[in-house]
């Protein structure tokens, strides 16, 4: 049986060097997108808590009242019988 020599890998410094440049821009890229995420999340969060105070359209408001009319003439209606 025949046996060949073994396999020999070479690792320069600008092998290592490139590798740990390629991993902290990998690092750099994830905590930017990270960062982005969150500002996202605190603007969605801003929004919906800064539309908490804002009044309605009168049609909508009109809506509101008219459904809320029809339940109580519903319930009432429904407690007499």
């Amino acid at each position: 049986m025949l046996r060949r020599p073994a396999t020999t890998l070479h690792i320069t410094s600008e092998d290592v060097a490139s590798y740990e440049d390629r991993r902290a821009r990998e690092a750099l890229i994830a905590a930017q997108q990270a960062r982005m995420a969150a500002a996202a999340e605190a603007q969605a969060a801003a929004t919906a808590a800064g539309m908490e105070g804002v009044q309605q359209s009168p049609e909508a408001a009109e809506a509101r009242l008219r459904r809320a009319r029809d339940d109580r003439i519903v319930n009432n209606h429904g407690a007499k019988d």
